[in-house]
Parts: structure tokens; sequence; C-alpha cells
């Protein structure tokens, strides 16, 4: 476990100059419309005297959350507007070195709750939902994709806020850089709760940008799970995943309204790949009500190493299917 916490700090500050190399690179490809690479940095009359505690919560079927923020410095949450989301975290690179805002998040994932409970206590129902003479069962589709019911975070690192000159914000609007420490005393295989001690290291970048017409929101994660659990493969891992949501845009636009996640999970023991996570999503809006009906489809792929001991099937699936459907207000 020590090794493997050791082996993540050296990637996470290996991977730093390469990481800002590349979204300069990218930047101009990933937002459409927008060509300016300046950073507009403004300290409104609101936030020039010293930041204080904030409370943010987020209610979701797929991920509820409650955190507070606690500046560690006298200096107020910069405002960006104007920039994309790869300018920004140029400048946040740099900043995260030193800590100047601390963040303390409790998680809550419902749906995959829902699926424990559904096959612990009502296993005919669960049972019901299985999908021809293989083992795909739609509930566990619904549900599948989240290792743990819940998690308890602190993050420490650089925040910035977005605003855009004339609009109102919607949420938090926030953009994070820095290192989190998860930890959660369940996990879960296959919707069965399993007793395990776990712990997550990570360096992030983590960006969520909503307004009236338009929601951007973005994630990097770099890190390492260690499981007190035995029978449980420690893993180093990485992911990413990109959601935006665009009212002005046509309905059944390509890119638009679209959205990207994946994640690879390696062995912290011999770096052998043991899980793959490919999820890509369309979003379908309405204006008028200001939602929009979101699916999400992908594939879970995991190597049966990933579990040995009493937790080893003899019959192991490697593959599951993955289907979220969800309303994004």
């Amino acid at each position: 476990m020590h090794i493997a916490a050791i082996l993540l700090i050296f990637l996470s500050v290996s991977a730093l100059p390469a990481l800002a190399a590349e979204n300069r690179s990218g930047s101009d490809q990933t937002e459409a419309g927008n060509t300016s690479a300046a950073i507009t940095i403004e300290a409104a009359p609101s936030i020039n005297k010293a930041a204080g505690i904030e409370f943010v919560w987020e209610l979701d079927p797929y991920y509820s959350e409650i955190s507070l923020h606690f500046p560690l410095t006298d200096k107020p949450i910069p405002e960006i507007s104007h920039a994309n989301e790869f300018d920004v975290y140029r400048k946040l690179l740099v900043d995260s070195l030193v800590p100047r805002y601390m963040l303390v998040e409790a998680a809550l994932f419902p749906m995959p709750l829902v699926g424990v409970a559904l096959k612990e206590y009502q296993r005919d129902f669960y049972r019901g939902f299985n999908i021809g003479s293989g083992n795909l069962n739609l509930l566990e589709a619904i549900t599948a994709g989240f290792q743990e019911p819940y998690a308890f975070s602190v993050f420490v690192g650089d925040m910035v806020s977005f605003v855009r000159p004339g609009e109102e914000k919607i949420g938090s609007n926030k953009g994070y850089m820095g290192y989190m420490l998860s930890y959660s005393n369940q996990h879960i295989k296959r919707n069965v709760l399993i007793p395990d001690h776990n712990v997550e290291i990570e360096w992030k970048m983590k960006g969520e940008r909503k307004f009236k017409e338009d929601k951007l929101s973005w994630s990097f994660r770099l890190g390492s799970k260690l499981h007190e659990n035995p029978d449980i493969a420690n893993t180093l891992y990485l992911g990413f995943r990109r959601s935006n949501l665009d009212f002005s845009a046509d309905f059944l636009s390509f890119l638009n309204n679209s959205s990207i996640d994946f994640r690879w999970d390696f062995s912290a023991k011999n770096g052998r790949l043991l899980r793959q996570e490919y999820v890509i999503g369309k979003k379908f809006p309405i204006k008028s009500w200001g939602v929009a009906i979101k699916l999400d489809l992908g594939v879970i792929w995991e190597d049966s190493a990933k579990y040995t001991g009493a937790l080893r099937d003899r019959d192991f699936q490697n593959v599951t299917a993955v289907i979220r459907p969800n309303i994004e207000f």
C-alpha cells in the first residue's frame, strides 16, 4: 500500500508538465466557438473581502453531495470569465502547488444503493429483470459503475469561480485543481455490498460552469485506491470526464449536448489492467422547460484478477453493460 501511494505521488508530479502541454495543444478544439486564449480575472466588489466558508450541495440520482469550502488564506476566490477550461487549468496548475482552499465533502450514490437493496431484499423482483439466457440484468446495467455506496472526502488545492458578465450563474460554478483523499467502508461488486475499509488518493482537476443557456463540466483524475480487504486488488487509475449542455444548439446536434467518461484501473502490484470503463452520453434539451433528457450508454470490462479468495467467482463475467437514464436541470 505504501508503494502504491509513493508511485501515485511520483506519477502526479511527473504528469503535470505533460498535461499542461497537452492542454495547450487541444484547447482550441475542445470548446467550439471560443477562439480567445485570454483569461480575464476579475476581483468583483462583492469578493474584495476575504472569502468565507461556503456550503454547497447537489442532488442527483447517481451522485448527490454536500460540501464545505474553507479558505486557507485571506485572499478572495478569483473570478474568471472569457476563458475555456484548458486556459483556466493552466493557471490552476501552478497555483495548486501551494494549496489555498480546503473542501470537505460527503457523497451518496442513490441509484447504486437502490440496486444493492433490491438484490439483497427483493431477489425475485431483481431476477425478473434478467434479459435472455445470459448474465445481463437491466437493473444491474442501470446502477453499474460505482464501486462504493458513499464516500467522505477532503480536498486541498486551488479554486476559481466562473462568471459571465450580465448573466446569473447557476450552481457553484467553480473550478478546482489539487489533491483529494477519500474514504469509504463498503465496496460494491455487482450490486452486493462487501465490508472493506478503502482509501483513495488522487490528483484531480475539476470544473463546472452553469449558466442559463449552457452548462459545461469536466474532470481529470490520476489516483490510487487501497483496500483493507485482501481479496480486492489495490489499483492505480486514470479517469477523464467531459459533459456539456447547450440549449441553443440543434436538438440532434452530435457534438453538442453530449458527454464522455472513461476510466482505466491498473494493478498496483504488477501494472496489469484490471478494469476499463467507457460511457458516452447524449442529451436532448427541452428549452421551454429548462431541462434535458439524458441517456448514457457504455460498458465495463473487468479482469478476473481484480478479486481473489472468497470473492473470486467460478463463472466470472468480464463485461457489464451500463445504461443510465436521467434528467438534467
